[in-house]
């Protein structure tokens, strides 16, 4: 019985959603508040046809998050809808035996890429409330465009499920970038949230990030040498402000969109796509409501800690064919 309530479900969103859009675009607003309103309800509408379609049968089936990727079509990197109508739990993610221990991390930028081909470049970069255009606006790509070196951790759990160690990979993405041990603590008392204090004076671009997860996905290769998994942040930074007694305090939105493969020499390689959308207060918010406006590239190369030898020149080729 249940699936079929999913499937009317599904059919009731999609019947609203096609009826409703074909009146908003017959639709005239009188002035500047009733073209806002058309805007806020085409908005909602939106929002109800992307929730049919997590809620089709179809859609489920078909389309995991790597298939999404191998696509290569940044419409795929689209803002998550769902947790906004609905509040979902936030679980913690779990990775293949291969992934655990602690690894050297060489970190290479790949370029980037603005999808929102309506808004020039110009304007674009003369926002710098976008994640990545001021340093720790995304807190695991500190300094966006420079080559990076860190480690990360992976554990593995009493009941043998591999986790990642959030705390220590904060830190040591954060400290590598900034090249002194700036983070105080990290602390993360839930699964959808995480804080991290700054010593004192140890960056002008924070003071303290408060790191909300809204979203969680993750697929595995048939084989089981790839694995790929997404995170929805929105970060809220605290910073000085010229105001004496007043914090600064800056949102952004972001996803990240992490790729690691095993390779038979025992390393592994990786990318790190970097979705950032404008927050909505932005003033060019409904410009591009769900759409990423910049997006970011990494590639990654992964060798156990213990390893001291450089990556051989077709462990570098392995990892290129990777992306």
């Amino acid at each position: 019985m249940a699936p079929r309530l999913r499937v009317l479900s599904h059919l009731t969103f999609a019947a609203v959603c096609m009826k409703s859009s074909t009146q908003t675009e017959s639709e005239s607003g009188a002035g500047s508040g009733g073209e806002r309103r058309r805007v806020l309800k085409k908005i909602l509408i939106l929002m109800a046809c992307a929730v049919a379609d997590v809620l089709s049968p179809r859609a489920a089936a078909a389309d995991g998050l790597l298939a999404k990727l191998q696509k290569r079509d940044w419409k795929q990197l689209a803002k998550p809808l769902l947790p906004s109508v609905v509040a979902l739990p936030i679980t913690e993610l779990s990775f293949p035996p291969w992934l655990a221990g602690t690894w050297q991390v060489s970190s290479t930028f790949a370029g980037f890429e603005l999808p929102v081909k309506k808004l020039s470049k110009k304007t674009l970069m003369s926002d710098k409330a976008i994640p990545g255009f001021e340093k720790l606006s995304i807190v695991q790509v500190p300094d966006v465009g420079a080559e990076g070196s860190f480690t990360l951790r992976f554990n593995r759990r009493p009941d043998g499920v591999v986790v990642e160690d959030k705390q220590y990979n904060l830190a040591s993405m954060i400290n590598n970038a900034l090249g002194q041990k700036a983070v105080e603590a990290v602390t993360c008392p839930s699964g959808d949230r995480c804080s991290i204090e700054f010593g004192a004076g140890a960056t002008r671009n924070a003071e303290q990030i408060e790191l909300f997860y809204n979203s969680r996905e993750s697929d595995l290769s048939d084989d089981g040498n790839i694995i790929v998994y997404s995170e929805y942040l929105r970060q809220v930074t605290y910073s000085l402000s010229t105001t004496m007694g007043v914090a600064r305090q800056e949102v952004g939105e972001y996803q990240h969109f992490w790729m690691f493969k095993k390779q038979a020499s025992g390393y592994v390689s990786g990318n790190l796509l970097t979705a950032a959308y404008f927050n909505p207060q932005d003033s060019l918010f409904f410009e591009a409501p769900f759409s990423p406006v910049v997006v970011y590239s990494n590639d990654l190369l992964l060798k156990p800690l213990d390893a001291a030898t450089d990556a051989p020149e077709e462990e570098e080729d392995e990892q290129e064919e990777a992306q």
